[in-house]
């Protein structure tokens, strides 16, 4: 078989805008999200000797890019807010209590780290693939910038996390997908007819 026989099986490319980000323990800060950048892998490799030229062999150690993201300001300062706190808790600069209020327990609003997800949909807006961030937690929150001299201008940041490793799964929609196979299996029974099918589907009968 030729390689010009072999054809990718979804001729659809990426798009940059089809994605939800969510932070487990800040509700307010996921909303305003604007941008967020994959982050890097790298794998370790080391060098073994040679008489003549040093070879270069798989490690067994990975490592991860900071999580960068940037987002929008609400004059409440909610979001921003909600990644001070957070930070200030950590690095209490008034006292040697660095948790104060936080807690160990993984899964709540008030945890020291938090897990995040990055979903990316597929052109249709549904799930495609899922990016599971473990333990994460803010290192950097850039500064905000005021000027009288300019135009109006809405305020943006952005903040750096830490983390262990992410993790990535395929994260299709798979009710989404069952509701189109039942779609197109019984669209000739009239529009009515199936809407009511599905009705009865979602309800769980």
């Amino acid at each position: 078989m030729s390689t010009l026989d072999i054809q990718p099986s979804n001729n659809s490319f990426l798009s940059n805008n089809k994605y939800e980000f969510v932070i487990d323990r800040l509700p307010n800060f996921t909303f305003f999200v604007q941008t967020i950048s994959l982050p890097s892998m790298a794998l370790n490799s080391t060098l073994v000797a040679n008489p003549t030229v040093a070879i270069p062999v798989p490690g067994n150690q990975l490592s991860f890019g900071p999580l960068v993201l940037s987002f929008i300001i609400d004059e409440d300062l909610q979001g921003w807010f909600e990644i001070y706190s957070w930070m200030t808790q950590l690095g209490n600069p008034e006292s040697f209590d660095k948790l104060g209020t936080l807690t160990k327990v993984s899964g709540q609003n008030n945890s020291v780290t938090s897990d995040a997800t990055l979903l990316v949909k597929t052109n249709s807006n549904t799930n495609n693939w899922k990016f599971t961030f473990k333990d994460i937690f803010p290192t950097d929150l850039a500064e905000l910038a005021f000027s009288s001299i300019e135009g109006q201008d809405f305020q943006s940041s952005q903040v750096t996390f830490s983390y262990s490793h992410f993790q990535a799964n395929r994260a299709t929609d798979i009710w989404q997908t069952f509701k189109n196979y039942v779609i197109l299996k019984i669209y000739n029974i009239g529009e009515l007819h199936w809407k009511k099918i599905m009705q009865n589907i979602e309800s769980g009968f």
